[in-house]
């Protein structure tokens, strides 16, 4: 009997998808637009925050977490955003067959859990709840996954897996190829030096969240990328056919990303970019361009097949108002929260 979602038959999975939703949606809302807040503890009690990082209003820069990184943990929520739609829409068209959308997310927050231990800063003073979430999360992701793995048939496919390449335009696989080679380079920087990414800041002031990331932070970023990775990787191995649950979600986690990055440029306050960070700050809206190319190259070899919105038929010209509309309302909600001063 379904809690909420019809299309999902096992009760115990749909209750687990729903506690993945819930928690990534809380704290990619939160990273997303009062990353600054969170990173100040409040400033004390001056602006809002959902979450509090454990930092008193009585914090000082003395504090590791004071202030650290509040421009890389708002590219996180979005990098958790993405992992939350890609939740709901299991949630609202079924499981049958997502593995494809399953198995990079688990894969992602597995080195998430991974890298938020080894790089822990315990002389840090804001929350650990990050610390026991993250693997929380993980295990119940990877519960509910074993949960639909039935009457669900997310594995359907799975025995089929092919590890050539499944891409036949041209131009959609070139495009797959340099997505999955930036995203490679960025996982491996973030994780394996995330020394060099700090080192690469210029710092602004504490109070805005300019200084410099944490270690954790940067290795958490390159986690989350990991998901995006996988799911180009999918893409290109496994072939366009009936992919759209995979290309979606990081369509709208990349046009979120260059969405912010103009209000974030328009509204400010802005760190001394160093050329590295130029690179970084033009790769994910280039990222967004490519991507976008890619899916409208791959509607000819069947990218969309099986489109559904809550169960019914769509098609490509409803995804294109959808698409629309979710960029627009995208926008709405950085510019109501960057008006409001919250």
């Amino acid at each position: 009997m379904a809690l909420v979602f019809d299309r999902i038959k096992s009760t115990p999975g749909e209750a687990l998808l729903l506690l993945t939703a819930l928690v990534t949606l809380v704290y990619s809302l939160n990273f997303m637009f009062f990353s600054v807040c969170y990173t100040t503890g409040g400033g004390g009690g001056d602006c809002f925050t959902i979450l509090s990082n454990g930092l008193s209003g009585s914090s000082t820069p003395l504090d590791v977490a004071y202030g650290a990184g509040a421009p890389e943990t708002a590219f996180n929520g979005i990098l958790m955003f993405g992992i939350f739609i890609s939740t709901m829409l299991i949630l609202n068209e079924g499981a049958r067959g997502k593995w494809t959308v399953m198995l990079p997310v688990l894969s992602g927050l597995t080195v998430a859990t991974a890298v938020i231990w080894m790089f822990w800063n315990d002389a840090s003073e804001s929350s650990e709840a990050p610390k026991f979430l993250t693997p929380i999360v993980t295990i119940t992701y990877a519960a509910a996954y074993f949960m639909l793995r039935g009457e669900d048939e997310v594995d359907e496919g799975l025995d089929s897996v092919s590890f050539g390449i499944g891409v036949k335009d041209p131009v959609a696989l070139m495009g797959l190829v340099i997505v999955i080679a930036t995203g490679l380079f960025y996982v491996f920087r973030q994780i394996a030096d995330p020394q060099s990414v700090i080192d690469a800041v210029t710092p602004g002031a504490a109070s805005d969240g300019l200084l410099a990331p944490t270690e954790v932070t940067v290795a958490f970023t390159g986690a989350l990328l990991l998901t995006y990775v996988l799911w180009a990787v999918a893409i290109l191995t496994q072939g366009a056919r009936g992919m759209w649950p995979v290309a979606h979600p990081a369509l709208f986690a990349f046009l979120t990303i260059t969405i912010a990055n103009y209000f974030g440029f328009v509204f400010g306050p802005l760190r001394e970019f160093s050329e590295q960070n130029q690179m970084d700050a033009i790769s994910a809206p280039a990222t967004m361009l490519l991507f976008l190319l890619v899916y409208l190259r791959l509607r000819e070899e069947g990218i969309e097949e099986g489109m559904t919105f809550q169960g019914e038929p769509m098609d490509s010209s409803s995804f294109d108002r959808f698409f629309v509309m979710g960029a627009i309302a995208i926008s709405v909600a950085f510019m109501l929260v960057e008006l409001s001063g919250l």
